[in-house]
């Protein structure tokens, strides 16, 4: 998934094992919140939930829900477009030389054009696009209030699952664009909290901070409060394979309409989205086909009997 890009690029330096040795926490990250203390009065979804039961909330990971389709449109569906014209020039080139016979100009083209057609291989299968295709569906991460933990999805290239207790979590929120947008930030701290084992952004990007300090007031008060103190969510997002789904998860028709309700003024975003739409149109059929050769989710049998009965 394409989150794990990002970790293994962040955490490449630790070795086959990704998470046995803690790291130090940046002295310069925000304060964490306390978990027993609420962040404010109004606890907000944010519309970046897959399940919500009284045994376990599940989200979604930000680096890969914001980002799914995109490196596919970007890397696969260019560079992998133009590999069957590579190969078609590539085989006139070979039929010439079988009927003309050996010329240094027919072995100068056989040569770059062998070399462009396996970088564009190379490019397709090893650049980000091989991250979004052919892996899971969705980055799944589990708030369980049953047994006070936190279950964070990871393939098996990465370890598989994992979890942490609720208890030594720290949560921030963090800045990007110089406040042009906030993500909540969840470490697995050890038990002092001086140093985290794993990283993860929870949700997606939210413009403004009272939004995501709303966003982790609903993850805090479900763990800490109940799943009766928080409201259900506007939607929930689907990891089934739509057409429909991809275009919307690109195309934030949705999300205006909830801006709208909550009194924003979303004409910018309209004429933003307009003046994109080929764009993403094709980020939206890149997210189609990164989930047509993925896989749903499967947690490990812990993790399942964990949840109980929220499955």
């Amino acid at each position: 998934m394409i989150n794990e890009y990002f970790t293994q690029l962040l955490y490449r330096d630790r070795g086959l094992d990704w998470f046995a040795e803690p790291l130090d926490i940046p002295v310069d990250d925000d304060i964490p919140f306390d978990l027993k203390t609420r962040a404010t009065d109004e606890p907000y979804d944010a519309e970046f939930i897959y399940t919500k039961n009284d045994v376990f909330l599940e989200t979604v990971n930000a680096d890969e829900f914001c980002r799914r389709g995109m490196y596919t449109a970007m890397f696969g569906f260019l560079f992998g477009g133009l590999i069957p014209f590579a190969v078609l020039f590539f085989l006139e080139v070979a039929w010439d030389f079988y009927t003309d016979g050996l010329s240094v100009l027919r072995c100068v083209a056989l040569f770059f054009c062998s070399v462009f057609i396996f970088f564009l291989s190379y490019v397709v299968c090893n650049a980000h696009s091989a991250w979004d295709c052919f892996t899971y569906r969705h980055a799944a991460i589990r708030f369980n209030r049953r047994t006070r933990q936190v279950h964070v999805f990871y393939t098996p290239k990465l370890g598989g699952p994992r979890s942490y207790d609720w208890d030594d979590i720290l949560a921030t929120i963090t800045p990007f664009d110089n406040g042009g947008y906030f993500v909540l930030n969840i470490m697995a701290a050890t038990p002092d909290g001086t140093r985290y084992y794993d990283s993860f952004p929870v949700g997606g990007e939210l413009v403004k901070h009272e939004e995501c300090l709303g966003w982790w007031e609903y993850i805090r008060r479900y763990m800490e409060e109940g799943p009766d103190q928080v409201p259900e969510p506007g939607w929930y997002h689907t990891d089934r394979l739509s057409l429909k789904e991809s275009f919307l998860r690109w195309f934030p028709l949705r999300e205006m309409t909830r801006d709208k309700a909550r009194g924003h003024d979303i004409r910018y975003s309209q004429w933003r989205m307009v003046l994109m739409s080929p764009m993403l149109a094709l980020f939206s059929l890149g997210h189609f086909v990164s989930m047509l050769t993925s896989r749903k989710v499967v947690w490990s049998k812990e993790i399942l009997e964990a949840c109980g009965k929220g499955e």
